[in-house]
């Protein structure tokens, strides 16, 4: 606040130099100023409004399918999981190959996420741990029902490696990406704690029910039930959530609420906006 001269130079660092992005600051100008003048209200009550209810349900749906995948009861139990598959490989350096993928793919979703578009990596994302999965459930299915599975010891490794590379580059970053982009700046601090909330719980909730989903069903069931869920959120991409590639936040509020309230400029205090 105060230092529309910084954001200025952030903002066009961000874009590119080449890129005019005098529109995109007027819209963000705007958008503090309407944040600026609904400060104080009651803006947990405004969440569940028919205005942002859209935006709401978007980031928590993002936030509950990202969860749900169990990409977290992967990662922490990466050893148990190598120990009953059997893999061909040491588990430790396996567990330890699984964190350097984790790791570096977040770099490749830096990347490529403005060059291919938050939906495009979703997909791919999906696809992906769907593939897996599916894959890794039938491995384990064919080894409890004592077929000599033996010959593909690689393909545990392989399937979480492909697992683990396609969750960091599309439903690891989105959807935390997504919270500043498609939340309107009136109720964005709110929903995001409350998305935050969501996400954290479906992590305990994950990471603490993972033994007993195994004892219930096998290790073959469990990853089939990830595999389904995360069908689901295929889904939830293709019908619920917006392209935001290439669009000012001005353009993505417009399209999830139906229109941007204008807001009258107060005092020279507030930026100075054209059209107020």
């Amino acid at each position: 606040k105060g230092r529309a001269e910084d954001a200025r130079k952030s903002l066009q660092w961000l874009r590119g130099k080449n890129v005019d992005t005098e529109k995109e600051m007027r819209d963000l100008m705007r958008s503090q100023a309407e944040s600026d003048f609904t400060k104080g209200s009651n803006t947990f009550g405004q969440l569940f409004t028919k205005k942002y209810l859209p935006a709401v349900l978007i980031s928590l749906g993002l936030m509950l399918f990202q969860q749900m995948s169990g990409i977290n009861a992967v990662i922490f139990y990466s050893s148990d999981f190598f120990l009953m598959a059997n893999s061909s490989y040491d588990v430790n350096m396996c567990s330890i190959i699984i964190g350097v993928v984790n790791f570096a793919s977040t770099f490749i979703a830096t990347a490529i996420i403005d060059r291919l578009g938050r939906k495009i990596l979703l997909y791919i994302s999906s696809v992906s741990m769907i593939t897996t999965l599916t894959v890794l459930g039938s491995y384990l299915y064919l080894k409890d029902i004592k077929v000599d599975v033996s010959s593909y010891g690689w393909l545990p490794l392989a399937c979480l490696m492909i697992y683990v590379l396609g969750f960091s580059i599309g439903f690891g970053p989105i959807p935390w990406l997504m919270l500043g982009e498609i939340l309107p700046s009136r109720i964005r601090g709110t929903a995001a704690s409350l998305a935050t909330g969501l996400n954290f719980t479906c992590t305990f909730i994950i990471t603490t029910s993972f033994h007993k989903i195994v004892q219930w069903m096998n290790m073959s069931g469990a990853m089939w039930l990830y595999a389904v869920i995360c069908i689901l959120g295929l889904f939830f991409v293709i019908f619920f959530v917006p392209e935001t590639k290439g669009k000012s936040l001005e353009e993505i509020e417009k399209k999830l609420t139906g229109g941007s309230r204008r807001v009258r400029c107060q005092s020279s205090s507030k930026p100075t906006i054209n059209g107020c």
